[in-house]
């Protein structure tokens, strides 16, 4: 594996282990004792961190550094992305609106299964 594919694998797991744990990036940052704007150049796989980074996030996170760099199929991180760029994407929009979005995509997925 490549340094470049490595670094956003591991940026891949921070934020799907973050987002398993229901925690905000400004709390793992905080608790991890990491700026938050680190913390999202890691997620993005902009930045590779250190072995002491690694540790301080995964002792935050309540994982264990072994599973921080188990890394899955293409597939399973598709939808990791694509639930992360949901989250985003969602954060642009009113709270009054955010309910009507939340409606279009259980719609979209019901007629994505055939229902």
């Amino acid at each position: 594996m490549e340094r470049e594919e490595l670094t956003k694998e591991i940026g891949i797991n921070i934020r799907k282990l973050r987002l398993k744990k229901d925690i905000s990036q400004e709390a793992l940052s905080l608790s991890a004792g990491l700026h938050p704007a680190y913390l999202g150049r890691l997620e993005r796989g902009e930045k590779c961190p250190t072995i002491d980074t690694l540790y301080k996030i995964c002792n935050a996170l309540g994982v264990a550094v072994s599973e921080m760099l188990c890394f899955e199929n293409e597939t399973e991180n598709a939808n990791v992305q694509a639930k992360v760029r949901i989250e985003n994407a969602l954060k642009k929009i009113p709270d009054n609106q955010q309910i009507k979005v939340a409606e279009i995509i259980e719609n979209i997925a019901e007629i994505a299964d055939g229902k």
